[in-house]
């Protein structure tokens, strides 16, 4: 059969080549990279070298998974596997993504065949091929001279630059199952200008307290903190980091073993990466300026810097760069300015607002009063390709560095500087979704260093005059307005506690960082309430802890008596509280006394009383509060019972037994002179 290579022979003599030229095929991981079928099923890649120097070998691992075909290419006599190069990529990044996208627009430019019976073949079942390309010069070790070598066929490249690169199996000229992938010809003995990438990972501010005053960690942070020390462990100087300080703090309170370990992980990890400081949690500047919130922003920055920094001790976290995750307006950069930000860099949700660029990666600038702050917009392009979670780690990463490339290089060829040019790349949220996935894109990257400049967020430059200024939607803060509200009318109900809950109470604690995660953007409204119910509910019930037996009746047994109010605390709190008693019938010493009733006991008050009256009448009894500014519960109605004046009655009936005494004594006074003259007649007579 002859084929384009001129002879049958030629993969045998490609498989020398590779035997003995070992340093120009690199089979460490860093150039052999792991890749997985990216169109047409049966066809798979697992491993491809991306960048090829001045001289170098295009090699491949690839596995045939369809036992049907494998079994006809292994058979049949006409089955060969091409490789193809196409057309050097000069339309920058969308060429890239438009061959990704569309495999028909691949035309081939130069191919190499090689018989599929004569591949070589691995333990596991995989092929190995290995196709040389235009300039390679290798001193064979077989005997072959060079004539004999220049036999070989070779793929041409056309110069320096991205390219694409087709694998085909074909069976009596038939294609059967092909993949692409792309190549980056590299000639380093030109002077080339990096373009610089900011590679940015971050942890967002999901909510882990809970009702009960307790934080859980869901399944899903969890993963996302796998992810991210995952990819930390590996290339953790080449990442900028960013990670939620409530989200840390929920982790270290977390009681599940398996979360301290992580949080140990996730501390190593974070020593090596650059890490960039934030807000406890998620507090949008725009309607923190609008709403008058300030003091309330200010404070949860510096609440995250120092959880960070007492969490983190070994690293000093970046406190100057502000990532935006929603729209910003003009009133949220001057709070940021004003509170010491020279950058803000804008995730895609926050630049989404700012319309559509057409580069994402020049320089911006935003302005407020004589500060000057840099702007930089996330690159959307990237972001779904970012998001990729399924297992194709290398074809998904060298499809990303083919397009970082094919950008620098079209600013180049278009008169711009790359190295003013900086593309952020990240996920829709900055979170982790896959860290094979971005650890392939920083190994295929950091390879070449005069194209591609790895930064970090440390490295951001001062703000360009002459950088573009794009406009400021104004922001509708409206929710934002009635949330902090409503918090603000929570938080005012509660501080009326001031003086008669103790300031060390742990109840003040649990309600002061509910306030602040029901401040929170990322809080659902649902969550929200939940909250705002459970505090209002325990407000409730401490205001209501002390209480009197309503319908107590005091008696008084003389004008001067003493009421004893027996006061009870249903509560787990010691409260200090201010007690009123009125009544119109009783002169009190004392209409006012302030009180220390203890957690789930009791205490009594003692009021002396003078009575002006007599009968039974209404005694009411109010609780206030220490300072006496709030009323605590309802009013609570006794009464008191004044008997005669205490000593009148007995004076009457000591007056009526008097009278009673006098009446019996005249009485038997006049009876017995009534018998004595009736004893004088008759002895008169008798005489």
């Amino acid at each position: 059969m002859i084929m384009r290579l001129k002879t049958l022979i030629a993969p045998i003599l490609m498989a020398v080549a590779i035997s003995t030229a070992t340093p120009l095929i690199l089979t460490l991981p860093a150039e052999a990279q792991r890749t997985q079928e990216i169109a047409a099923p049966g066809l798979k890649l697992s491993a491809q070298n991306f960048h090829i120097y001045t001289s170098g070998t295009l090699r491949f691992i690839f596995s045939v998974d369809d036992p049907n075909l494998l079994n006809k290419l292994l058979t049949v006599k006409n089955s060969v596997i091409r490789v193809s190069i196409g057309a050097r990529v000069t339309g920058g990044d969308q060429e890239v993504r438009d061959l990704i996208s569309n495999p028909s627009l691949f035309v081939a430019t130069d191919s190499v065949d090689f018989a599929t019976q004569s591949l070589l073949r691995k333990q596991d079942g995989q092929f190995e091929i290995a196709a040389l390309t235009g300039d390679l010069s290798v001193v064979m070790g077989n005997g072959l001279t060079s004539e004999s070598q220049n036999d070989l066929k070779k793929i041409e490249f056309s110069g320096p630059g991205i390219y694409p690169i087709r694998i085909e199996s074909l069976i009596n000229k038939v294609v059967r199952a092909n993949v692409t992938s792309f190549v980056n010809r590299v000639d380093l003995s030109t002077r080339i200008e990096p373009m610089p990438v900011n590679l940015l990972v971050t942890l967002d501010s999901t909510n882990t307290l809970q009702l009960d005053g307790s934080h859980v960690i869901s399944e899903l942070t969890r993963e996302k903190i796998s992810q991210l020390v995952s990819l930390l462990e590996l290339d953790g100087p080449l990442v900028s980091t960013q990670v939620s300080p409530q989200v840390i703090d929920g982790l270290s309170k977390s009681e599940k073993p398996a979360d301290q370990e992580l949080l140990l992980r996730l501390t190593n990890a974070i020593s090596k990466t650059n890490l960039i400081a934030t807000s406890y949690l998620a507090f949008d500047p725009s309607g923190a300026s609008q709403t008058q919130h300030e003091k309330e922003f200010n404070a949860l920055v510096e609440l995250g810097q120092s959880t960070l920094s007492s969490r983190f001790t070994s690293n000093v976290a970046v406190s100057d760069v502000w990532i935006a995750r929603t729209p910003l307006d003009q009133f949220g950069v001057d709070l940021l300015a004003k509170s010491g930000y020279r950058s803000i860099i804008m995730l895609p949700a926050a630049g989404a607002a700012l319309g559509s660029f057409d580069n994402t990666a020049r320089p911006y600038r935003l302005v407020s009063g004589a500060k000057t702050v840099s702007l930089f917009v996330v690159d959307p392009t990237y972001v779904p390709q970012l998001g990729e979670t399924k297992n194709s780690s290398f074809i998904a990463a060298s499809a990303i560095a083919a397009q970082l490339l094919a950008q620098r290089s079209k600013i180049e060829s278009d008169g711009g500087t790359p190295s003013l040019k900086r593309t952020v790349l990240t996920t829709q949220d900055g979170a982790v979704l896959n860290s094979n996935l971005i650890h392939e894109i920083l190994l295929i990257l950091k390879r070449v260093p005069q194209q591609i400049s790895i930064q970090t967020l440390s490295d951001l430059p001062e703000p360009r005059q002459d950088a573009y200024k794009p406009d400021l939607r104004v922001k509708d803060i409206s929710q934002f307005e009635i949330r902090m509200k409503n918090i603000d009318l929570l938080r005012a109900d509660l501080n009326k506690l001031n003086s008669t809950l103790d300031q060390n109470s742990n109840t003040w604690g649990i309600w002061n960082e509910r306030l602040m995660v029901m401040s929170s953007d990322t809080l659902t409204k649902t969550q929200r309430e939940e909250f705002a119910t459970q505090t209002r509910n325990e407000l409730k019930s401490l205001r209501t802890a002390v209480t009197l037996e309503e319908g107590t009746t005091f008696t008084f047994g003389s004008r001067k008596s003493q009421l004893r109010l027996d006061l009870k605390n249903s509560s787990n709190e010691d409260l200090t509280i201010q007690v009123k008693v009125e009544s119109p019938k009783l002169k009190l010493d004392r209409s006012m006394a302030v009180i220390e009733v203890p957690a789930n006991g009791s205490n009594e008050l003692v009021i002396n009383a003078v009575a002006l009256s007599n009968g039974l009448f209404p005694v009411g009894v109010r609780i206030f509060t220490a300072d006496g500014s709030s009323q605590l519960g309802k009013k609570i109605e006794i009464s008191a019972r004044v008997n005669a004046i205490a000593g009148l009655g007995q004076v009457v009936t000591g007056v009526a037994l008097l009278l009673l005494l006098t009446w019996w004594a005249a009485h038997f006074r006049r009876k017995y002179r009534t018998q004595v003259s009736d004893e004088s007649r008759v002895l008169r007579s008798d005489a």
